[in-house]
């Protein structure tokens, strides 16, 4: 699991790697849950909820798969972001 987020991260690029992280030491529900969680603290206690942080943690469950170390969520979750959207 990734101890610290890497520097430099946008914030769609943390939730991603945030969620992988936590997909892969717990569970793609607990990300699930956590993302979720996250974004109503931030709806009723003044922060910024937004659809796009959970696409981003949803991308991160998918990228939990990826074989390698946290590099390797992090380019996973870089390339995943950058795909064009339907």
């Amino acid at each position: 699991m990734v101890a610290a987020l890497p520097p430099g991260l946008s914030d769609p690029e943390k939730h991603c790697v945030a969620s992988a992280g936590i997909a892969r030491q717990c569970s793609p529900f607990e990300a699930w849950l956590a993302g979720w969680g996250k974004e109503a603290q931030d709806a009723f206690g003044g922060g910024d909820a937004s659809r796009e942080d959970l696409d981003a943690d949803r991308e991160g469950r998918q990228c939990a798969s990826e074989l390698g170390g946290p590099e390797a969520l992090v380019e996973c979750c870089r390339r995943a972001l950058a795909a064009p959207r339907d």
